[in-house]
């Protein structure tokens, strides 16, 4: 392949089996992609190669357009697997997946970010339909001036087709629960090229599997999705924000008063934290929390509690529209995330996660605390194929182990308490991990989805049920 040449210069033969693949690749690709291509020779190359999490050497980076260039692309990596079955192939919306699968070396991958329309088809029923190539910035900044919010990630930056189908937990989970939880409708092109229009009336177990599922049936091209009104007094979307940072001696004891202030506050209130040990040998706590309208009254006295819960270093509140919220940097993804992740779900936050959050400290670099109850339990345990409906916590390690083996060592503190597993934000792509992203019946229902839809495992990178 193109990636490789310089390796192999004076070796004949596999010169000569390298010619024929770099041909293999040029003469199955369909002829409407010819001019939506970037090649390794190509200038664009350097700027698509690569996700936030991993730099990737792919041999052919198809730029989609429409749904047709969608199928297309499907059918040539089904194309080039008759030859070489081991082609990777990688689906990218925004490319923020912890785990990097939205790139590969040696493969394919559709990128989907040009396929990013946003369009309010009802704004008063807060009927919204988006491209899974848009990121979460974009919309944001989209639905504010409508006074418009779908619960989300943290980050601007992440693609809609990665939340969307995994699941989605941010500033308003209390409130609004995941973002998948909004999802009435999508449209879904499956392993043999045909295009599914799914919703809980149309092919409702496949629209099961997609929410919660990730990218394991296919490609989610778009998605409708329910908009929550905010009725903000700025009638931007506009919330009110609270920063906290906590110096604490004792992170235990912390963690379980942080645990019983979420539990007890209001569902408008969602707060997420970031946990570091300083080398003063003390844990700063950065606390992000979010009401979710402007409703001063009923806030302030939940603002003024969670002030209560340790020493203060600095504090601030202030209102802000939903799309200022939401940091949308829009960076170029070059692999510049060097870190491994691992996470975990927890059925209780309080402190014995605490000790455990302050074992896995002492080696790694941050731990991020968010809380998954509210809303987020509201939605029964079977009607999405996010299994995690009556935990109360959602915790993730940031390191930089040597190895998956010593990011698990070092991981163990958290993972004894750990009775569930977000999948799409995770490093590690083991069994071990699905079982826990997907446990028992949902596991076994959404197996046997993947392989009626996908019995050749055509979209087999990231983590599989």
């Amino acid at each position: 392949m193109y990636t490789y040449k310089k390796k192999v210069k004076g070796d004949v033969k596999m010169e000569k089996q390298l010619e024929q693949i770099n041909q293999l690749f040029e003469t199955a690709l369909p002829k409407n992609l010819t001019n939506k291509i970037i090649k390794p020779e190509d200038r664009d190359y350097h700027y698509v190669r690569s996700s936030y999490m991993g730099v990737g050497r792919p041999e052919i980076v198809v730029m989609a357009e429409t749904n047709q260039d969608v199928v297309d692309t499907i059918a040539y990596v089904n194309e080039l697997r008759k030859s070489m079955s081991e082609v990777p192939f990688s689906i990218r919306s925004g490319g923020h997946g912890m785990s990097g699968s939205s790139t590969n070396v040696g493969g394919v991958i559709l990128d989907l970010s040009k396929m990013n329309a946003i369009e309010i088809l009802d704004e008063a029923a807060g009927i919204v339909k988006i491209q899974a190539g848009a990121q979460w910035g974009q919309v944001a900044g989209t639905l504010a001036p409508h006074d418009l919010i779908i619960t989300s990630g943290n980050f601007g930056d992440v693609g809609v087709g990665g939340i969307a189908t995994s699941g989605g937990s941010g500033y308003f989970t209390r409130h609004q629960g995941l973002t998948i939880d909004h999802v009435i409708g999508a449209t879904l092109i499956t392993a043999d090229g045909v295009i599914h229009e799914l919703s809980e009336t149309s092919e409702p177990e496949l629209f099961w599997g997609l929410r919660g599922g990730g990218t394991q049936l296919g490609v989610a091209v778009d998605f409708t999705l329910q908009a929550h009104k905010v009725n903000s007094t700025t009638h931007d979307a506009s919330v009110i924000q609270q920063h906290i940072t906590y110096v604490t001696e004792d992170v235990e004891q912390f963690v379980a008063n942080w645990g019983r202030w979420i539990k007890q506050a209001p569902q408008e209130m969602t707060s997420f934290l970031m946990i570091q040990k300083t080398p003063q040998n003390v844990y700063a706590v950065d606390a992000r929390n979010v009401w979710a309208n402007t409703d001063t009254e009923r806030a302030v006295p939940e603002l003024e509690k969670a002030l209560a819960i340790d020493k203060i270093y600095d504090h601030s509140e202030n209102m802000m529209s939903y799309a200022d919220l939401i940091p949308y940097p829009q960076s170029i993804h070059i692999g510049q995330q060097k870190i491994k992740i691992a996470n975990a779900i927890v059925d209780k936050v309080d402190a014995s996660l605490g000790r455990a959050i302050k074992e896995v400290l002492e080696t790694a670099h941050v731990v991020e605390l968010r809380p998954l109850d509210g809303k987020v339990h509201e939605v029964g345990q079977d009607e999405t194929a996010w299994a995690h409906r009556h935990r109360d916590g959602f915790l993730s390690v940031w390191m930089s182990p040597k190895s998956d083996d010593q990011l698990l060592a070092e991981f163990a503190p958290v993972m004894e308490l750990a009775t569930g597993m977000y999948g799409a934000y995770s490093s590690i792509t083991t069994s071990e991990v699905s079982e826990l992203a997907w446990p028992g019946k949902t596991g076994k229902r959404l197996k046997a989805l993947k392989n009626q839809v996908d019995p050749e495992g055509v979209f087999n990178t990231g983590l599989q049920v």
